[in-house]
């Protein structure tokens, strides 16, 4: 069984194909930086991240031929925003290390709640209160690997795996 695999990195993009021993027939890679835009901030391009999975992915298979699964390695707490008609992110993704929403982690541990700033859930937050503030615009949100799975089903799948939930 061979796998295609599609790692979605902090610095990169890479696809590859691993043979049923474990060993790699072929890999493609993108470099996809992070944007510093101010201290603490650490967004992304989504488009450009799902352009460099899709660039991979299609070399990587073009290479060696189908496979028999795909799996998908990526930055779990990065956060992206989307509208579900145009398929377009209404705002730069935020990568894990972004410490924006330090001030309402703050809050909410007053509260008895406990998250980090290195967690989805404020990151989600922040984006809908600042794309969607009124909650009236049809969105999706999810993480890198649903936002990777969105695009390349062309909208049919909106999903996650549990370990990025």
């Amino acid at each position: 069984m061979s796998i295609l695999v599609v790692d979605i990195g902090t610095s990169g993009v890479r696809s590859a194909i691993v043979r049923p021993d474990a060993t790699i027939a072929v890999e493609f890679r993108e470099e996809v930086l992070p944007d510093t835009p101010a201290p603490g901030l650490v967004e992304f391009d989504a488009t450009r991240m799902a352009t460099a999975a899709l660039t991979t992915a299609r070399a990587a298979l073009a290479e060696s031929g189908p496979v028999d699964a795909v799996g998908i390695a990526n930055q779990r707490a990065s956060t992206i925003v989307w509208d579900r008609t145009t398929g377009e992110p209404v705002a730069p993704g935020l990568g894990w290390q972004d410490l924006r929403t330090l001030g309402d982690c703050l809050v909410f541990q007053a509260d008895g709640l406990r998250f980090a700033p290195n967690q989805s859930a404020t990151k989600i937050k922040h984006l809908l209160d600042n794309a969607d503030p009124d909650r009236s615009r049809n969105l999706c949100v999810g993480t890198v690997d649903s936002w990777i799975v969105w695009t390349l089903t062309e909208g049919a799948a909106h999903v996650t795996d549990a370990s990025n939930a």
